[in-house]
């Protein structure tokens, strides 16, 4: 077997160390890489996934996406009652509708909390904002935290405190902003718009025309989505993200949503469709929706991570510095070597001191 002395780049490491455990791994992923570049970047992703704990990370995201909802349904509640203060008569109307609706002491109750929510809007608001900041804020660390460890970036090490708060919060109210965007293309839906649209310019009968509507709507979906994911995947890190690789991870997942989205009853139904979930109900849901959502971001985040131009542009990883510790047993034989050194010494001078004395008395 030829040796070589110089390292084989297949096998080094980011420290430029060839190692063995390289070699061992490198026969399928060097197979796959050179058949199938795209499959070899799908298994770089799912490594990568794995190894930083992506389950982990979407679970704790998904705990404080819940979390953060409730002061959100506190601000909205507060906001629907200083608009029904505005027009008493919504008010009238809101509350002969439950009445009709629902019989007995429940209509009254519910009467009753309608009305302390408009008493009570100015306290309700305050409470909101203030715990909807505090939450917010836990939840946009908790993301960045997932999204840059995908990027093998310690999103809590270094900085100013102050400064990535700010940043943090200004990551929050963008990122709510589109995501009522992008929630509020969906509600609505692009389908009839596209179609009242088509019938005007008297082509809604053509043959065709429902696939065209389909296209449109799942096209417009995709650019919804698209922002979201953009911001997260470009913003929410802690590193310099290549803007070619965010650019595709974004629209990657912009992809992968929109198809969800057409799924989203199949995945509603198959949460709610057990005895958990229909005991526990809407919250059952909506914590399978938002693991499902923060999984994609994480996965996409972890593709455009192990992207070959963002792998180019990550900074080698530095190793920690040796620390080589001398065993007591060591030093002992070390004395143990010295001692018999210095006394096979002192032999050796006695010894050819008493030669030197024999010579001298011998003399004639």
């Amino acid at each position: 077997m030829a040796t070589s002395t110089s390292p084989r780049k297949a096998y080094t490491d980011e420290q430029g160390i060839e190692r063995a455990s390289k070699q061992q791994q490198e026969g399928l992923e060097a197979k796959v890489e050179e058949k199938a570049p795209a499959a070899a970047h799908v298994l770089r992703m799912n490594e990568r996934f794995g190894s930083e704990g992506g389950n982990q990370l979407a679970g704790g995201i998904t705990y404080f996406s819940v979390l953060s909802l409730f002061p959100l349904l506190m601000l909205l509640f507060a906001g629907l009652g200083f608009f029904l203060s505005a027009r008493p008569d919504l008010i009238q109307e809101i509350e002969n509708q439950i009445t009709s609706s629902v019989d007995g002491d429940l209509g009254d109750m519910l009467n009753e909390l309608v009305n302390a929510a408009i008493d009570q809007r100015g306290a309700v608001a305050g409470i909101g904002l203030l715990t909807t900041l505090w939450s917010g804020l836990g939840w946009m660390n908790n993301l960045r935290v997932g999204v840059s460890a995908m990027w093998k970036v310690d999103a809590n090490e270094g900085g100013n405190f102050v400064t990535k708060k700010l940043a943090d919060l200004l990551g929050l109210i963008v990122l709510i902003v589109l995501f009522v965007v992008a929630a509020g293309v969906t509600a609505v839906g692009v389908s009839g718009w596209t179609s009242t649209a088509m019938e005007r310019l008297g082509i809604g009968d053509f043959p065709g025309a429902r696939l065209v509507v389909w296209v449109v709507g799942f096209l417009v979906s995709v650019l919804a989505s698209f922002l979201v994911m953009l911001w997260v995947n470009m913003y929410m890190p802690r590193t310099k993200v290549p803007v070619k690789s965010g650019l595709k991870g974004a629209l990657l997942g912009a992809v992968i949503f929109a198809i969800l989205q057409q799924f989203a009853g199949l995945v509603i139904s198959s949460a709610t469709g057990n005895p958990a979930g229909a005991i526990f109900g809407p919250i059952i849901t909506l914590m399978v929706v938002l693991y499902l959502i923060w999984r994609v971001v994480l996965y996409v985040a972890a593709w455009t991570a192990t992207t070959q131009e963002s792998l180019d542009a990550a900074l080698a990883e530095v190793p920690e510095p040796a620390v080589i510790n001398i065993r007591a047993g060591a030093v002992r034989n070390t004395d143990k070597s010295a001692s018999t050194g210095k006394a096979l010494g002192v032999g050796a001078a006695l010894g050819a001191i008493g030669v030197g004395l024999a010579s001298v008395l011998t003399r004639d």
